[in-house]
């Protein structure tokens, strides 16, 4: 059984996706990683592009997508390009632990199914905080992200996070879920997190689009708060199994200098000092 995992990606060192980690730590689980990438400026092409011969690179110009459309296209082209016998579809933050390895293999071996899901952990500031009520901002608590090499595969969600055969609804059943994927795209540098919540985020979750995108430098000057008000009671500390990537790289998955893991881990201490 041969496994594709496949991405896509533009900017990815300037938006801070931890896209270096995210392919090296897949290498052991997938034969093939297609990866279809967006004419980047900041050296993201240059610095994937020999970086295993597992990982094989598209390009095209995602621009002449309308809106929002680039995501879908931008997923279902590399889609295309997959040669395995099953896929994956992972963002460039998402990292499925090497403990679920076996566990998926033997879940794509023996299923008779056309798709699969994962359950997601939504890590936040930093690894060892994460989101334990997703539901409360619409962020990913599941994803049907595992399918079968057909054409009839199709891209869903509003960020086409999730997939379907054609003709069918997408069905968000926990009961579906085969392994689990953590996911860093909250942990990231906090003017990078910001600018893509103001100038994209709105647009995925239906929300009215903004009347301008704002230049980076803007929320270079202005960046996300860690201790927004609103975020904070969602979050809960983490206290899972960590992967092997994170453990030989912590500085990598931590961008709020554990602010929040002090914070929410002695918050008396955090309250009198005033943070």
């Amino acid at each position: 059984m041969k496994i594709s995992i496949y991405t896509c990606a533009r900017n990815a060192l300037y938006n801070d996706y931890h896209f270096l980690h995210m392919l090296r730590h897949h290498l052991p689980l997938a034969d093939e990683i297609v990866v279809h990438e967006g004419f980047s400026t900041d050296g993201t092409y240059e610095a994937i592009a020999n970086l295993d011969p597992k990982v094989r690179i598209i390009r095209s110009d995602w621009d002449r997508y309308p809106g929002m459309d680039f995501i879908n296209h931008a997923k279902d082209e590399a889609r295309r390009h997959c040669t395995g016998d099953w896929c994956i579809l992972l963002d460039a933050d998402e990292f499925i632990p090497e403990w679920s390895f076996e566990k998926l293999r033997h879940a794509m071996a023996t299923t008779n199914r056309l798709t699969l899901a994962m359950t997601v952990t939504n890590f936040y500031g930093n690894y060892r905080v994460y989101v334990a009520e997703p539901a409360r901002f619409r962020w990913p608590w599941l994803k049907v992200n595992i399918h079968r090499n057909i054409p009839e595969i199709e891209m869903a969600g509003g960020d086409a996070s999730s997939v379907k055969a054609a003709g069918e609804e997408l069905v968000m059943d926990p009961h579906l879920a085969v392994c689990e994927l953590h996911h860093f795209g909250y942990v990231r540098k906090p003017a990078r997190l910001r600018q893509a919540w103001r100038n994209m985020r709105g647009r995925l979750y239906n929300a009215p689009p903004p009347r301008l995108r704002l230049p980076g430098w803007l929320f270079d000057l202005f960046p996300h708060n860690w201790l927004d008000p609103d975020i904070i009671p969602a979050l809960a500390l983490y206290t899972g199994a960590y992967m092997q990537t994170v453990l030989a790289d912590p500085g990598e998955f931590i961008r709020d200098r554990m602010l929040l893991y002090h914070f929410l881990r002695y918050p008396i201490a955090a309250k009198a000092t005033g943070e």
